[in-house]
């Protein structure tokens, strides 16, 4: 069996700042689920005739507990991973549901830096999208980098950048 080492050109690592009210919140709305689908399970041990009544509701609940916990293990100790090596990729980690987007160098049109001003407020607040890194690929767009400075995003974009146009020029 072979196996490819893949060569690490650039890797950059953004920590996410932890929102502690958010955070706060998030966590009570967890221990609420727990409650919830501890209150179901109990009463299901008592009336286990009656779990296609609440069946639904078990497994709506848990999903959504999931999802929380997702978001909430995010503002806690979550970060974003740019790195470089045969192909672009970015990770976030410190999660539930570790996400992972791969752009192939013939993908890739550009990056660029600024502060968002184009991502709704509830979508930043909650982690999901927004960044002063942006990086275009295929009319799309990938925002990273959500709590770096502007300086910080100008730096990476130039590296980024030097680092993207060596390494086309060794696989063309």
């Amino acid at each position: 069996m072979t196996k490819i080492i893949e060569e690490i050109k650039f890797k950059v690592e953004f920590k996410k700042n932890t929102n502690w009210l958010f955070a706060i919140f998030i966590g009570i709305w967890i221990l609420g689920l727990i409650l919830i689908n501890g209150t179901i399970i109990w009463g299901l041990i008592g009336m286990p005739e009656r779990i296609s009544d609440f069946a639904f509701v078990l497994v709506l609940s848990t999903f959504i507990g999931a999802w929380i916990l997702d978001r909430f293990l995010w503002q806690i100790r979550g970060s974003e991973v740019l790195i470089i090596s045969d192909k672009i990729e970015i990770i976030k980690t410190g999660k539930l549901f570790e996400s992972k987007k791969s752009i192939d160098f013939y993908e890739y049109e550009s990056i660029s830096f600024g502060n968002d001003t184009t991502t709704p407020f509830w979508l930043k607040l909650y982690g999901l999208k927004g960044g002063k890194i942006r990086i275009k690929y295929l009319d799309h767009e990938l925002r990273i980098g959500q709590d770096i400075t502007l300086d910080m995003a100008e730096s990476v974009s130039k590296e980024f950048n030097d680092t993207i146009e060596k390494s086309r020029n060794n696989y063309a």
